[in-house]
């Protein structure tokens, strides 16, 4: 008889834990002091994907897979790493600007612009501190 209460506080220890393992897995890591070197770093590397774009289309392109920084379905594999995600949120002939931010971290944000800054509908700027970049092809990053 003493048996079932205990196993129902197990029962009950056990649906405790897994709740709180699945709220864990949602919550995002931490960024270390790297997070600004390494957004910026595949910030570089899309205005280099997109020049080599330029020179191939004459234009600059919003389609990050046409640039190889997405896995396309039955393609090679990207090197970039899942936990960072890059767009490009407006692109033409003569401009374009993109955003980096690390999944689960939307405050936290860098953007570059190349080209002519009246091209863009609105001026880029990071998601968390709506920070602007001064200066073409020069990432800005919101602080940590």
């Amino acid at each position: 008889m003493r048996l079932i209460p205990v196993l129902v506080g197990v029962v009950t220890l056990l649906g405790a834990s897994s709740r709180l393992d699945a709220q864990a897995a949602l919550r995002p890591t931490r960024l270390g002091p790297q997070a600004d070197s390494t957004l910026k770093a595949w910030l570089r590397q899309l205005v280099v994907r997109q020049e080599q774009y330029y020179s191939e289309h004459g234009t600059y392109t919003t389609d990050v897979a046409a640039l190889g920084l997405f896995t396309r379905p039955g393609g090679a594999p990207s090197p970039k790493p899942d936990s960072i995600y890059v767009e490009v949120i407006q692109a033409g002939g003569r401009s374009w600007w993109g955003r980096g931010m690390y999944r689960g971290h939307r405050e936290k944000s860098c953007v570059i612009w190349v080209g002519t800054p009246v091209d863009f509908t609105v001026p880029p700027a990071t998601e968390g501190q709506r920070l602007q970049v001064p200066k073409e092809g020069e990432p800005v990053c919101d602080a940590l």
